[in-house]
Formats: C-alpha cells, structure tokens, sequence
C-alpha cells in the first residue's frame, strides 16, 4: 500500500502529471480572458510544462502565476507584435487569394514575400514564449534566438506548426464533431499541445532532466550534441556519503591541529 501511493511510483507521477497538465490549463484559459495577456499565459504555460518534462513535479499554482508576473511586459509586447503582424499579413493574403477585383492578378508575385514574413512571425510564436519561460534575456535578443534556433532545427519547427494546426484539421476533416473538439480543446488541449511541444523544445534548448528513483535517490540527465542522455550527477546517498567524508577529513585536520598545539605546549614546559 505503501508503495503505491508513493511519489516516486511511475504510476503515481502519471497521475500527478495529468492533474496538473488540466490545472494549468484551466489557470491558462482564466488568465486569457482579456486576450491581450495571452503572451504571459503562454510564458507560465511553457514554464509549468517545461518542469513537467524535466521531471520535476512543479508547484502549479505557485510556478504559473510567478512566471505570469515575471515575464508579464515582455511576453505583452511579443504577443501584440506578434498579434499586429499576423493580422497584417493574412490580411494582405486574403486580399491576394481571395479579392481579385482589387487586387490586380499583375502583383500576385507579392505573396511570396509575405509568405516569408508569416513564416518568421510564425517561428517567433512557437520558440519566443518558451525562451521568455526559460532564459533572461532582452525580447530583441529573444525574436533573434527564436527565428536561429527554428532554422536549426527545421524538422522540429515542422512539426510544431502541425502540432498547433492539428485541431484546425481535425475540426474540417470532421465538421459534425466541431462542438466536441472545442469542448476537448477548452477542458484539456490546450495545455497538452504546450506540454508536447515542451518535450522537444527541452532537447532543443539543451535542459536537464531529473529522474527520481523509488529509493530516492535522484539522477540529473543531460543531452549529448547526438541527442542521446547522459549522467550529469550523482544520487543523493552518494552526495551525502560524500558530504560525510568531507566533514571526517574537517574533523581530522581539527584533530591534527589539536595534537600540534599539545606537543608545542609540552616542549615549553620541558624548556622551563
């Protein structure tokens, strides 16, 4: 009984995750409301699935609404640019695609450029929050390492875009079952597609992972340049074994000290 209700059991952790995957995912959709602070939800988004990845098991609460105020005006700012661009630019492609009678068929060549611009604006959207979540750094600094590390990793940005177009697909591949994939969306989608483009954005910006075994003892992993996982630190029964030499070998040096000043003590009084 006892272990299976342990913390460290697999199953247990599974089910804490799943908890707290629709946790934040109702904190998410609470702090959307106003539509403009959508950028710093996807911060405390990416924030609390990042840890989920790492192995961690985050304070949900705490964790979401301290990223949510930590990167509230940057997250802002990108979510508005991104925003302001994005409208712009589909703007101008329907215009192109769809309004002939007052866009001239002689400018058709101008989609491939927007097309371009899209293709950045889109790269910021699924790497600047979760940049913003992860590392300190100015938001120019950040659309920069968000459009580099997109290139990078081309066939990772792939599959993110289908990630976050797949319920769009879903809804026009079945039209009559709209109502209940919004409905699944809303109560637990959201936050789930975060959390799966969480576990490739963790190997691409290179974190550590934490593994907890039953006993618990713990192992910090890292990825290698080929992907594969590697140990990066030792368990807690030999940090502490370690800690308890280091205090013997003090206590040693204390006693060496000790034993010095006694045999200096006795070469005076035998002088005398």
């Amino acid at each position: 009984m006892h272990e299976t209700f342990n913390s460290n059991n697999p199953a247990m952790r599974f089910l804490s995750n799943v908890f707290n995957v629709f946790w934040v995912n109702a904190l998410f959709l609470f702090t959307c409301i106003p539509i403009i602070t959508i950028g710093p939800s996807l911060c405390g988004l990416y924030k609390v699935c990042l840890k989920i990845i790492s192995g961690d098991d985050p304070q949900v609460y705490q964790t979401y609404f301290r990223e949510f105020k930590d990167s509230f005006k940057k997250g802002l700012l990108l979510w508005l640019g991104i925003l302001a661009l994005g409208t712009m630019f589909g703007v101008e492609l329907y215009f192109i695609y769809f309004r002939q009678d007052v866009f001239d068929s002689r400018f058709s060549f101008l989609q491939y450029p927007v097309w371009i611009m899209v293709f950045l604006v889109v790269q910021v959207f699924l790497y600047g929050f979760a940049l913003l979540a992860t590392y300190e750094n100015t938001l120019k600094k950040t659309i920069i390492n968000a459009i580099l590390l997109s290139i990078k990793n081309f066939a990772i940005t792939i599959f993110l875009i289908a990630v976050w177009l797949f319920t769009p697909l879903l809804i026009n591949t079945f039209p009559a079952w709209t109502y209940a994939i919004l409905g699944l969306e809303l109560f637990y989608n959201l936050a789930l597609r975060v959390l799966i483009c969480s576990f490739f954005l963790h190997k691409v910006f290179g974190l550590k992972k934490i593994r907890v075994f039953r006993d618990g003892s713990v192992q910090e992993l890292t990825y290698e340049d080929d992907g594969s996982i590697i140990t990066d630190s030792v368990s807690e029964e030999e940090s502490d074994e370690e800690s308890d030499d280091e205090e013997e070998s003090e206590d040693d040096g204390s006693d060496d000290e000790d034993d010095s000043e006694d045999t200096d003590s006795d070469e005076e009084n035998s002088d005398k």
